[in-house]
């Protein structure tokens, strides 16, 4: 979800991990060459998910490993869910209403899926409709006051037991 610190908890893992950090909204707006938030005024947002779509499908194609910080709408697509589930593990940074509300707020304008609307309501909206989608993660962890290093050591640690896990079913 926006806000949740994708961006942030992105980089810092990726350096963790010794790889690459990708940020998808930040390849769209290099390949268009437009903002995300000029994109959406200028061709709307159906325009905005097929190129979603275009550049996640680019990244995920890779042969390199990545972490990927992918747009809060991605994973609402079943088709890209299904390939970022299979071809890799997803992590769902789950942000309750009260620390979203606190990030965004201060960046109302520039998020292109408030305008026009009321905050609150939409918020509490894309909260209710995102969140079955973002329950299929592979990795769950709770970002309301914790600090970025912790949450990486959370997902460090969900991602160690993942490999446990997968190497002792292989064996049986």
């Amino acid at each position: 979800m926006m806000g949740s610190g994708k961006t942030t908890v992105g980089k810092s893992l990726s350096l963790k991990l010794n790889r690459k950090f990708i940020d998808s909204d930040q390849e769209i707006e290099n390949a268009s060459g437009l903002k995300i938030k000029e994109i959406f005024d200028k061709f709307g947002e159906n325009y905005f998910r097929r190129g979603e779509e275009k550049v996640i499908n680019r990244i995920i194609g890779l042969e390199e490993k990545v972490v990927l910080s992918a747009g809060g709408g991605v994973f609402l697509n079943k088709t890209l869910r299904q390939i970022i589930n299979t071809k890799g593990v997803s992590i769902w940074l789950n942000a309750n209403y009260k620390t979203l509300f606190k990030r965004l707020k201060k960046h109302i304008d520039s998020r292109p899926l408030f305008k026009g609307h009321n905050f609150n309501e939409r918020l509490n909206y894309l909260i209710n409709v995102r969140e079955k989608y973002y329950k299929l993660s592979h990795v769950i962890t709770k970002v309301d006051n914790n600090s970025v290093s912790e949450i990486v050591d959370n997902i460090l640690k969900s991602l160690e037991n993942r490999t446990l896990n997968d190497k002792s079913l292989s064996r049986s």
